[in-house]
């Protein structure tokens, strides 16, 4: 049978990891050695609208709902037939399991971009390049650009149609969303891809509720902790 002192540590254990596992992960900018950008960690995407996303949870109202995003991104250099499949083709797959998690939809590929613009634009240094993996990149071509392509269409015509994101020359101008693009989908291009790590839902906090609710997994885990507590006690 279990001792009381041999169960607080298990307890503990559960406490821990509820407590960190609520924390929120943070933006991380990842750059190589010259500072340019290799990939982003997190970036969190507001997809409610403006007005919405522009409130904190205090000031959410009743029946708002605010629902954010997150990515992980990456900037491959290559053709879009080379890093996400030629689109003529049957087994062409234009969703998020092929890093391309906006295909169709530049209201929120436009909204992506601006939340990567304000994570380049908070870097001290802003970093005016980005340097992503080579896939079947020609060697003659610079490993590095100023701007990279989100793409959100294919038609025989145009090719790949893509919202940009661009920096100027100068390092101290920012990254801003840049117009819509066409290029062809056998020519080399900086292009980002995502990764969809997950989804948050924030609620209006209730009218007579505390002002920072406590995380519900905690709430079970300290009164499942406490019961069994009282029960190993009594059978001591």
């Amino acid at each position: 049978m279990l001792k009381f002192k041999q169960i607080i540590p298990g307890i503990l254990v559960y406490l821990s990891f509820a407590v960190v596992s609520s924390v929120e992960a943070a933006t991380v900018v990842n750059l190589d050695d010259d500072g340019n950008v290799t990939s982003i960690s997190d970036i969190e995407v507001c997809i409610s609208g403006a007005e919405i996303c522009a409130k904190t949870q205090e000031e959410l109202e009743e029946n708002e709902i605010k629902i954010i995003d997150s990515y992980n991104v990456t900037f491959p250099l290559g053709s879009f037939d080379d890093i996400f499949g030629e689109p003529t083709q049957g087994d062409f797959d234009p969703s998020c399991d092929n890093g391309l998690c906006f295909w169709g939809d530049d209201t929120q590929a436009s909204l992506a971009i601006t939340e990567i613009s304000n994570a380049l634009n908070s870097e001290n240094p802003i970093p005016s390049l980005i340097a992503g993996e080579r896939v079947n990149f020609p060697p003659f071509l610079p490993n590095t650009r100023n701007f990279y392509r989100v793409p959100l269409s294919f038609d025989a015509t145009d090719g790949i149609t893509s919202r940009q994101g661009t920096h100027d020359s100068e390092i101290a101008e920012p990254w801003i969303l840049d117009t819509l693009l066409p290029n062809s989908a056998t020519s080399a291009q900086p292009y980002a891809g995502f990764e969809f790590i997950g989804r948050q839902t924030i609620l209006p906090i209730p009218p007579d509720g505390p002002t920072v609710p406590e995380p519900s997994a905690l709430i079970g885990i300290f009164f499942t902790g406490s019961s069994l507590l009282m029960a190993m006690k009594k059978k001591n």
